[in-house]
């Protein structure tokens, strides 16, 4: 899918306007034509400096079905999370984009689930930044969050879009996604079961670049489904650490992990990137943080997944208050 096929429109309607922190923002539903596919998103304009380049942070949901708002299909995953990152960057003077993925909320996926690729969603936020630039906006922040992060950071580090001046991510991956996945599974599967021998077989091959020639068990059908291999394959070739280490050195990153993070945690590559205190690489460690950037409730491991109304961890507030304050 080429980039001149994506065509983008702006949608002249505002839905909400509102007074945060002393900054006026008003909001309106956005969408943009990809291909056979229309995305659906909300742009929130807050009023910046005459004379400062206008900034807008896109917000780059997780994997798996995760709508703009950081929340799933069902009340497993309630979490508001990403309108509460949109109210921190907005009550610091940052213009936001939320957006659902194809397929996930209001956005459509007519090629179905085998017509995704991981580089399609990169190709798909640049043309959210063409929206962006058509309403106004000068500067880009990118937030990605989990797999969000590691699209960010494979498109400032692979296509560098005009404009952009520092990325912000959340628990992103700092290893290939085949590799995280397999110690994920194999603290639920013995690795020399029958189960466990499949899957790990089945995640080298992908990342190989082959797809799987037999079929998957029931139980991990989930994860190996034929329908979503072409985005496992696309996906595990790609290397995050790579893509981190290819960014120039003057260039503003802000990766934040949570102590109490059960789905991803820094590698060691990654320890070893923060260790380095370049004056422009920042490695945030929140203690009682989990995936859904809220804090840990002792003795409820998943509490954080459906309450909604948590708000964000304190250690990441002040800490992500404190990179923003470089970036707009």
């Amino acid at each position: 899918m080429k980039m001149n096929r994506l065509l983008t429109t702006l949608l002249a309607l505002v839905v909400t306007s509102a007074c945060l922190w002393g900054q006026s923002v008003k909001s309106e539903d956005v969408f943009i034509q990809a291909g056979d596919d229309v995305l659906k998103g909300t742009l929130s304009h807050v009023k910046q400096a005459r004379k400062s380049p206008k900034t807008l942070a896109i917000i780059l949901p997780g994997s798996g079905p995760t709508d703009r708002h950081g929340n799933g299909t069902g009340p497993s995953l309630q979490t508001n999370m990403y309108d509460q990152i949109a109210t921190e960057l907005q009550s610091q003077g940052i213009s936001t984009l939320q957006v659902d993925k194809r397929g996930i909320g209001e956005s459509s996926l007519k090629g179905g689930e085998g017509s995704l690729s991981y580089s399609g969603n990169v190709q798909d936020y640049e043309a959210w930044w063409a929206l962006g630039r058509q309403a106004g906006y000068e500067s880009l922040v990118l937030v990605g969050h989990s797999e969000g992060g590691q699209i960010a950071l494979t498109w400032a580090a692979k296509r560098r879009p005009e404009g952009l001046k520092g990325l912000v991510l959340l628990a992103p991956p700092g290893a290939n996604a085949a590799d995280i996945l397999w110690e994920q599974l194999s603290r639920q599967l013995a690795p020399d079961s029958e189960y466990g021998q499949f899957a790990k077989t089945s995640l080298d091959s992908l990342k190989e670049g082959h797809l799987l020639g037999r079929p998957s068990p029931p139980a991990l059908l989930s994860l190996f489904r034929p329908s979503i291999q072409p985005y496992l394959v696309d996906w595990f070739q790609d290397e995050p650490m790579e893509n981190l280490n290819a960014l120039p050195g003057e260039f503003p990153v802000h990766i934040f992990y949570g102590g109490k993070d059960i789905q991803v945690q820094p590698s060691a590559a990654m320890h070893a990137w923060g260790a380095q205190n370049g004056p422009n690489a920042h490695l945030y460690l929140c203690p009682t943080m989990t995936h859904t950037l809220k804090s840990d409730i002792p003795g409820q491991r998943l509490a954080t997944y459906s309450d909604p109304d948590l708000p964000l961890d304190a250690d990441l507030v002040q800490f992500l208050r404190a990179a923003l304050e470089t970036l707009r």
